[in-house]
């Protein structure tokens, strides 16, 4: 005999803009159940009436049949009684604003298959119309400003629905139900390409075909995506590729590229198992992978390094222009390091000098997002910048956590803040030196404080002094009491051990350019004991002096004759530095004269920029860690340098003195390709015996690696097999990248240690 009975349950995590209601407006209907589904501020409301068995199974599908872009955190039974059903109706309520927000913004994600179909097919209204979308794919952070999701609190709200969209939207076995930028070309955003004086010469496809025979004619285009515009050209062509380096003032930097399909990318680089996945997921991120043996690109796409970034189409826009050609390069449309450029009387300003033509569309973007990139150590994914696809979905907590602002660093900075079991790390916002990127900033922390109605009752910053991140964040928030400093290197070693879900204590190897250090120098290659709660300091890099202090970052060739001053003797260092730098004759001798005058690091980026230097790489640099990548893409063989450690009371130094007269006394020996391996592999050896040291007097076995050093692939690799062989267990970053971006989530993490 069957049950009849009321039940509601609510559903919380990435629920809303993902499908969820029609799913479960189709499945209550399957199962004949009545009642209905309603979107508020702390999820989805789910009531059923029926059968008590048909509610069980209900409950049951609706965790594994999910759609496939939902994220279901918890499935609270908040209401439960016998009692005859109201109705057998199953309907979707107007959504419900509450006190506190609690629902999760879904990313924006890739055009799904069901679109792409429609997209291509000669019959379908939507017939080669660029902002095909349905609620499996399509922009949401990008175009949201208030929750609760729905469209009149998005930038479609100025596209009000033709009848027929009108008709799919309300139509709960139609896959465009409650799709919230769901739009035709009758009613929705219009696409159109124009000259850098705005003047048009055609729309949608007419526009996607004018721009695809200009791309093929050497021109370079600036093109409106999701969450920003993309500077694009052909990258087999030569001029271009040279003139868009000329016009964005990026002589080296790697451009990224588009692959009309796997195929396509498979023809210029080698993908393993775990980069097919990633580049056919719906987030779509830049995958770093190894170069073929015999692409036909321009040398100008990405010199002297052995990788090529490489995405596959995430918007109708982009699989439209690459019917007519496989690979494009699809860069960020910025100049130098500002931010990325999202409006369009923006793109005219500031590209207008880049791009030829501008291919526009009339969707605005509340929010500029880049695209994530993740550069493949083998078969480890390294997160090297976290953003579209990934950006907002949010670290959980099994316990709520106290409303914590963490404000992050100040290059590759972001924020992060707590709300009930969440934490959400903002997208990457760039270098804060430039003006650009604070206003980003702050317009990215007003909207995530806005839409979650956050108050935070708590700040972590870092501890150097002059860090704009704090001033930004002290400001905003001047009437919080509660503030904690956190040493730079401390939260790198926190932000690994949350990103690994571990509360215990570790030997933290933290690997980085600059961190102001307790002792007021400058930290960067840092090996700790602690967690969240703690560190202390048990060994770091033998520290040198800093010429030039900035100007050392720019031109390696300053710290290498450091490190050259503190191996040898002062004539014989002065003789190899003038024939190695023999056009700094003069810098040379003055920074000689004032060595002991220099603020000292312990840095682990600039001692393999000097390493370049040394062998003869890279003097200069024109982007981060360009003569450290330069490094590593020469790198072959099994060298390996020697490093060797002296213990100084309580702290071991790694002494890189015998490593640097290895590299100089090899250079006429050995060529430049073992003498970089080696002092890889050098390092990774030094790293890992004084871990197994650490780990033999504390009887700690985990080992947190953290800090931008650790992007490098070979690095990582070794040291981590050389780990395991010690039977030690690295921990690596998994969802965040190693670099300054998880500051901010490590400043959180230590203030949850500190007041929860």
């Amino acid at each position: 005999m069957s049950i009849e009975m009321k039940k509601i349950f609510l559903v919380k995590g990435v629920v809303q803009g993902v499908g969820f209601r029609p799913f479960c407006s189709k499945l209550a209907k399957k199962l004949k159940l009545g009642g209905s589904v309603q979107n508020n501020s702390s999820g989805v409301l789910i009531e059923l009436h029926g059968d008590r068995k048909s509610i069980e199974l209900f409950a049951e599908k609706l965790l594994y049949e999910a759609p496939p872009l939902a994220m279901i955190q918890s499935v609270e039974s908040i209401y439960e009684d016998e009692a005859s059903t109201d109705s057998e109706d199953f309907i979707i309520r107007e959504s419900e604003k509450q006190d506190i927000q609690k629902v999760l913004i879904p990313p924006d994600i890739a055009t799904c298959e069901d679109c792409l179909k429609e997209m291509r097919d000669p019959n379908d209204k939507r017939y080669k119309y660029p902002f095909i979308n349905c609620t499996n794919c399509g922009p949401r952070y990008t175009i949201i400003k208030e929750l609760p999701y729905d469209r009149t609190k998005t930038t479609m709200a100025c596209f009000p629905m033709c009848d027929e969209c009108r008709k799919e939207y309300s139509d709960v076995s139609n896959r465009r139900y409650h799709a919230q930028p769901n739009a035709c070309p009758n009613c929705g955003p219009t696409l159109w390409l124009c000259d850098a004086k705005g003047e048009k010469f055609a729309i949608n496809d007419d526009a996607v075909l004018l721009a695809s025979k200009y791309l093929r004619e050497g021109k370079i285009l600036a093109i409106k995506g999701i969450g920003g515009y993309h500077l694009a050209c052909d990258p087999r062509n030569d001029r271009a590729v040279k003139e868009l380096r000329i016009r964005k003032k990026r002589p080296d930097k790697p451009f990224a590229l588009m692959a009309r399909d796997l195929e396509a990318a498979k023809s210029i680089v080698l993908i393993n198992e775990k980069a097919m996945k990633l580049l056919l997921s719906p987030r779509r991120p830049i995958v770093v992978c190894p170069k073929g043996k015999d692409d036909n690109l321009s040398r100008y796409v990405a010199p002297n390094i052995d990788t090529y970034g490489i995405m596959l189409p995430y918007t109708p826009i982009h699989h439209l222009l690459l019917e007519e050609q496989d690979l494009l390069i699809m860069t960020s449309a910025n100049i130098s390091d500002e931010p990325l450029v999202a409006g369009n009387r923006e793109a005219l300003e500031k590209l207008g000098s880049i791009a030829d033509y501008f291919l526009m569309h009339n969707r605005d973007i509340y929010v500029k997002i880049d695209d994530s990139v993740i550069a493949m150590a083998g078969m480890t994914p390294i997160f090297t910048r976290r953003a579209r696809g990934y950006v907002p979905q949010p670290y959980i907590s099994k316990k709520a956590l106290p409303p914590i602002f963490g404000a992050g660093g100040e290059m590759k900075s972001t924020f992060s803040v707590t709300h009930d079991h969440y934490i959400f790390t903002s997208q990457y916002l760039g270098d804060l030196k430039d003006i650009s990127s604070i206003a980003l900033y702050e317009h990215v922390m007003d909207m995530f404080l806005s839409l979650y109605e956050i108050s935070p009752s708590y700040l972590v910053y870092d501890k150097h002094p002059l860090y704009l991140s704090t001033r930004i964040a002290s400001s905003k928030l001047s009437s919080l009491k509660c503030k904690l400093s956190v040493q730079h290197h401390h939260a790198h070693l926190a932000a690994c051990l949350w990103d690994n879900d571990f509360s215990g204590e570790a030997i933290g190897l933290m690997l980085d350019g600059t961190g102001f250090g307790d002792d007021e120098s400058i930290w960067g290659g840092e090996i700790l004991i602690g967690s969240a709660k703690y560190f202390s300091r048990a060994g770091h890099l033998l520290q040198a002096p800093l010429p030039g202090g900035d100007k050392a970052v720019l031109e390696p060739w300053r710290f290498a004759l450091s490190l050259l001053l503190q191996t040898f003797e002062k004539m014989e260092a002065l003789q190899i530095a003038l024939q190695l730098w023999p056009k700094e004759q003069d810098k040379i001798k003055l920074i000689a004269q004032n060595a002991d005058k220099y603020v000292k690091t312990s840095s682990a980026g600039r001692l393999f920029d000097a390493a370049a230097s040394i062998l003869g790489l890279r003097n200069k640099v024109s982007y981060d860690a360009q003569a450290a990548i330069e490094l590593e893409a020469i790198a072959k063989g099994k060298e390996c340098a020697p490093f060797e450690t002296i213990e100084k009371g309580d702290v071991l130094l790694i002494d890189w003195r015998p490593a640097i007269r290895w590299l100089i006394e090899g250079m006429n020996k050995k060529n430049k390709a073992q003498l970089a391996a080696g002092f890889h592999d050098g390092l990774s050896k030094v790293l890992v015996n004084v871990s197994t040291k650490l780990a033999a007097q504390s009887g700690i076995r985990h080992i947190a690696l953290s800090g931008g050093v650790w992007q490098n692939r070979r690095l990582l690799n070794v040291t981590c097999a050389l780990l395991k062989d010690a039977g030690l267990i690295p921990l690596t970053h998994k969802r965040t990248s190693p670099n300054d971006e998880c500051i901010s989530l490590g400043q959180v993490a230590v203030g949850i240690a500190h007041w929860q």
